[in-house]
């Protein structure tokens, strides 16, 4: 079985290419449609291939903004290689503002490989994994917290035991060149279906990266973004001459084991005692659950379960049993 994906995209074909990801869709209102999903190709000759992704979460703004501006911006002869530019991977859900597709209710990052013949979210990424990431030498993958999540802007690489030292280098090597404050450390609580888990068991050099916040877009964050993301194309050699501006030496951190996680006890309202960039000591109160349809109730502590600095925290007062309200890391030194 194959891939019902067609493009008007030529993947071998040098020079620029901007067109579409067409997924056969037959809902109640379209016998037989498809679901676009924009995409480039800017090809000139030999060298490293850069698959480029944004708006795999459909509530995180700046990774399409800077891809579309390099989709509009960027002509063959000034790439060595290929550069594939998906602006708006899980298309649905951007256009929904959501995190995950409103069509079948899946998380992109949370499919992979995923299947020809699923569901849509993991027909789109199986098409991408089997004709996209399998060119790639480096994949990058800009993210941002969403509407529910404060986050640090920060890079993130998968290193987890048993990674090839090579590989760990590349990635580190990645993640110094995109120039951010901090850099994470994560295996995603073991979870490796991400896009970026996927390509990692492949061996294929990868950056993620959580650029913005609150489920907006800044001139500031924008402007992050497109600098850090410049910084780490011409790093891959695939845009050898873009201008970049210097970036910062990043701080190098780990979310260490799922203690470092906070969850919510059970349903209620989190009233929250702590701010990003916080130093969080173990045993430290992180906030009280309140039960506001109960209000004879006492609220009830939360807390902490290691120590580290709080690198990002839930947005929605209202919480279920098992919503993340902190998460914490700390300092490592660097693989490099």
């Amino acid at each position: 079985m194959t891939s019902t994906v067609f493009t008007d995209i030529d993947w071998d074909k040098d020079g620029k290419q901007i067109g579409t990801l067409n997924l056969p869709h037959s809902p109640d209102d379209d016998a037989w449609g498809v679901i676009p999903f924009p995409a480039a190709s800017i090809k000139n000759g030999k060298g490293p291939v850069v698959v480029l992704t944004g708006a795999v979460h459909g509530d995180e703004y700046e990774g399409p903004i800077v891809i579309s501006e390099l989709m509009r911006n960027i002509e063959a002869q000034e790439v060595t290689g290929q550069l594939i530019l998906l602006p708006t991977f899980n298309a649905p859900a951007l256009k929904a503002g959501r995190r995950t597709s409103p069509i079948d209710q899946l998380n992109l990052n949370r499919v992979f490989p995923g299947d020809d013949y699923g569901l849509p979210t993991q027909q789109i990424a199986r098409y991408v994994t089997d004709h996209l990431f399998s060119k790639a030498n480096f994949y990058i993958d800009l993210h941002a917290g969403g509407r529910s999540l404060f986050i640090q802007p920060s890079a993130h690489v998968v290193m987890a035991e048993g990674m090839p030292a090579e590989l760990i280098q590349a990635n580190a090597r990645l993640a110094e060149a995109f120039g951010v404050g901090i850099t994470v450390q994560t295996s995603n609580m073991g979870d490796y279906r991400t896009s970026a888990g996927y390509v990692t068991f492949k061996g294929i050099p990868m950056l993620a990266a959580e650029m913005g916040m609150g489920g907006w877009a800044t001139a500031d964050s924008v402007r992050a973004t497109r600098e850090a993301t410049h910084r780490v194309l011409k790093h891959t050699g695939v845009l050898p001459n873009i201008e970049t501006c210097p970036g910062e030496k990043t701080q190098w951190t780990r979310i260490h084991g799922t203690e470092a996680y906070v969850f919510a006890p059970m349903d209620g309202y989190f009233e929250r005692h702590f701010a990003l960039g916080d130093e969080i000591q173990k045993g430290q109160v992180a906030g009280l659950m309140h039960h506001l349809n109960r209000p004879n109730l006492e609220p009830e502590a939360v807390y902490f379960q290691s120590s580290g600095t709080l690198y990002a925290h839930g947005l929605i007062g209202q919480v279920r049993a098992g919503q993340n309200l902190a998460v914490l890391v700390e300092k490592v030194e660097s693989p490099i």
